[in-house]
């Protein structure tokens, strides 16, 4: 127990520093897939609904994590993904700008009982404003791009189309 309390001492005295230097934001978005026939691969209709949150670091690198549930508008796809995103913001006052890759894994049902493991893939640029100073709005536009990884409905294409959407986020500039 004596050789744990100088590491707990010492979290205690690093952790105001580094909520000091970093900074970061989570919260929810919704977007909704743009078909464009040169663009995508498939028009399916879908609405996102992804939970997310990240920290900043002093450089304004981004790094964090999702959860994203999609359906289409039938009600005949509904899927969900996790993962991982990255990226970099800069910062003037209360605007922000950033540029963010998502990818993760998940799994979806496409018009019928049987589903699939999915791959996700997206890149995104956005623009945000701090409306309060611990809330922010967010536009943003991007591709992505879905695979499914086992075998399953729709044998390993490739879906990609262009999303645009918003989020809100809490948390501090």
């Amino acid at each position: 127990m004596k050789k744990l309390t100088p590491l707990v001492a010492a979290f205690f005295l690093v952790l105001p520093a580094a909520l000091a230097l970093a900074g970061g934001a989570g919260g929810v978005g919704f977007s909704g897939q743009y078909y464009h026939s040169s663009l995508s691969t498939a028009d399916l209709g879908m609405t996102s609904l992804t939970g997310f949150g990240y920290g900043v670091g002093p450089d304004g690198s981004r790094v964090g994590g999702f959860g994203t549930a999609f359906f289409s508008a039938s009600g005949s796809t509904a899927g969900g993904v996790g993962g991982m995103l990255v990226g970099h913001e800069w910062r003037t006052g209360p605007i922000v700008i950033a540029f963010t890759l998502w990818g993760g894994l998940g799994g979806a049902a496409w018009g019928g009982p049987e589903g699939t493991m999915l791959a996700y893939g997206a890149a995104q640029a956005e623009f945000g404003y701090w409306i309060l100073p611990w809330m922010q709005l967010t536009a943003f536009v991007g591709y992505e791009a879905v695979r499914n990884v086992i075998p399953g409905p729709f044998n390993h294409a490739l879906l990609q189309t262009p999303v645009v959407g918003l989020r809100i986020a809490w948390g501090g500039p």
